[in-house]
C-alpha cells in the first residue's frame, strides 16, 4: 500500500525535479518553419517511400547535386502548405541526430514529378506519422529523439538484450521478444513471464507465456516461492506523449510443482502514463559539461493483481474473487484466504541520456522509477554503439512471499545494423 507519506515525498521530488529541469532547460531555437502555414509528417507507407527513394536516386544520377541518396535508416518527411492548393512544399530526409537534407519548394516537382508530388501531398490516403521536426529544434534534440524512440521502438535493425529482442522488417514493423516487464517494476525473470509478438512504432501485440524466474544477479531475502506466469495476451501503444499497456493471463498452464503448492502470478496489469521532455545544460567541468543531455519524465498509474493459487496432489486449485476454493480443499495460504493481492500504485519514471557520441549513442543512460510496489534505479554504460552493460537495483516496498527485499541484476544490450 502506498502511504500518504510516500505520496507527499513523491510529489515533492517531482516538483523539485521539474523546477531544476526548467532552470537547466536549453532555450529552443527559432522555428525552422511556421506551423501555422505548414503540415509535416513522416512517410511510413513503404511503397510511397520507395517511390521517393527511386526518384531522388534518379535525380542524383542525372544532375550535378550534393544531395546524398536516401538511406534505409532515414526518416522521410513531407511538408505541405496549408494555403492555396495544399501542395507539397518540401521533402526532408535524414535523422534528427545526423541532420536532414532538404529538397525545397519548386525542386520538389523537378525531383519527384508532378504526379508523385501530388500523391505524397495527399497524406490522408496513406500511412503516415505527424512530426514537429521542421518547426522546432533544441541543442539536445538528438538525445530527446534517442529517449523517445528507445523506450518503445529501436534505433537499430536488431537489438538483443537480456530482457528484450527486437528485429525490424524495415521501418514499419518487426518482431519483439521480452523477458519480464521493467515498466511494472519486474524486469528479467522477476515477472515470471516472457512475451512474443509484433511491434510497430505505434503499438505492439502478442502472447505471454510462463518463464522461469532465473535471477541475473543477487536477490536478498528470497523465499521458497517465486512469481510465476501463465498463458495470456498483451498489448501496448505509444502515441506522442501518451503510453498505455494492458495484459492478462490464466494460471491454468503455469509452471506448477508438487513441491511448491503455492502459486502466485500476475493475472492482470494496466499501465498508463504521460511524458514530457526537457534538456539539461549541465555544469561546466573543464572542456566538457557534467550532466548535460536530456530527460524524459513520465507520470501515471499502474494497476496490477497477483493471483494466488495452490496445487494439491498435482492438481491446480484456484479461488475466484467471490467464492471459496474449488476442486479441492487446499491448505490455508498466508494471505488470509484472499484470491488476489493488489500491486497497484503510482507510476513515475525519469530517463536520462548523456550527449550522443558520433551522433549515434550516449555513453551514459540512467533511469529512476517508482512503479506500484517497487523502486528501481538503473544505469547503463555503453562501451560503444554496439554494446551496453545495464546494472539494475530493485527495492520492493511491500513484504510478501514472492518478492525479495532487494535485487541487484546485471544484463547486456547489443545493437546490430544490417548495413
Amino acid at each position: 500500500m502506498i502511504t500518504n507519506k510516500t505520496h507527499k515525498t513523491l510529489l515533492a521530488a517531482l516538483i523539485l525535479l521539474i523546477s531544476v529541469s526548467t532552470l537547466w532547460a536549453q532555450p529552443k531555437a527559432p522555428p525552422m518553419l511556421d506551423p501555422r502555414r505548414f503540415d509535416a509528417w513522416t512517410v511510413e507507407y513503404e511503397p510511397f517511400r520507395l517511390l521517393i527513394e527511386n526518384a531522388v536516386e534518379e535525380y542524383i544520377t542525372l544532375n550535378e547535386t550534393d544531395l546524398p541518396p536516401i538511406a534505409s535508416s532515414d526518416n522521410v518527411i513531407a511538408v505541405r502548405s496549408k494555403s492555396g492548393q495544399r501542395s507539397l512544399y518540401q521533402i526532408r530526409y535524414g535523422t534528427v541526430s545526423d541532420g536532414f537534407n532538404v529538397i525545397d519548394n519548386m525542386e520538389v516537382k523537378w525531383v519527384l514529378g508532378g504526379t508523385l508530388a501530388s500523391t505524397i501531398a495527399d497524406k490522408e490516403k496513406y500511412y503516415h506519422l505527424d512530426t514537429q521536426e521542421p518547426f522546432e529544434t533544441t541543442e539536445h534534440q538528438p538525445e530527446i529523439d534517442y529517449l523517445e524512440v528507445e523506450s518503445f521502438w529501436t534505433h537499430t535493425d536488431l537489438q538483443i538484450g537480456a530482457d528484450r529482442l527486437v528485429y525490424l522488417f524495415g521501418k514499419s514493423g518487426g518482431i519483439t521478444v521480452e523477458w519480464g516487464n521493467e515498466l511494472f517494476g519486474r524486469p528479467y525473470g522477476e515477472a515470471g513471464f516472457a512475451r512474443f509478438g509484433v511491434i510497430t512504432p505505434l503499438f505492439k501485440l502478442g502472447v505471454q507465456v510462463p518463464s522461469p524466474s532465473v535471477p541475473l544477479g543477487y536477490r536478498d531475502g528470497e523465499s521458497d516461492q517465486i512469481l510465476t506466469g501463465g498463458i495470456g495476451m498483451f498489448g501496448a501503444f505509444k502515441y506522442k506523449v501518451l503510453y498505455g499497456e494492458l495484459f492478462f493471463q490464466s494460471l491454468e498452464k503455469a509452471f506448477v510443482s508438487e513441491n511448491d503448492p503455492q502459486i502466485n502470478s500476475y493475472d492482470l496489469g494496466i499501465l498508463t502514463n504521460l511524458s514530457f521532455n526537457t534538456t539539461l545544460s549541465g555544469f561546466k567541468m573543464g572542456s566538457s559539461r557534467l550532466l548535460a543531455g536530456a530527460l524524459q519524465i513520465r507520470l501515471g498509474g499502474v494497476v496490477a493483481r497477483v493471483d494466488h493459487s495452490q496445487t494439491v496432489g498435482g492438481v491446480l486449485s484456484f479461488q475466484d474473487h467471490t467464492s471459496e476454493w474449488t476442486n479441492t480443499e487446499p491448505t490455508e495460504n498466508t494471505y488470509g484466504g484472499k484470491a488476489s493481492t493488489e500491486d497497484s500504485g503510482v507510476f513515475f519514471r525519469v530517463d536520462y541520456s548523456s550527449p550522443l557520441i558520433e551522433k549515434r549513442f550516449p555513453r551514459h543512460e540512467a533511469v529512476i522509477q517508482l512503479s506500484g510496489p517497487s523502486i528501481m534505479a538503473k544505469y547503463t554504460y555503453n562501451l560503444n554503439h554496439g554494446l551496453g552493460i545495464p546494472l539494475t537495483i530493485l527495492s520492493y516496498t511491500k513484504e510478501n512471499d514472492w518478492t525479495p527485499g532487494i535485487a541487484v541484476l546485471v544484463g547486456f544490450k547489443l545493437r546490430l545494423d544490417q548495413n
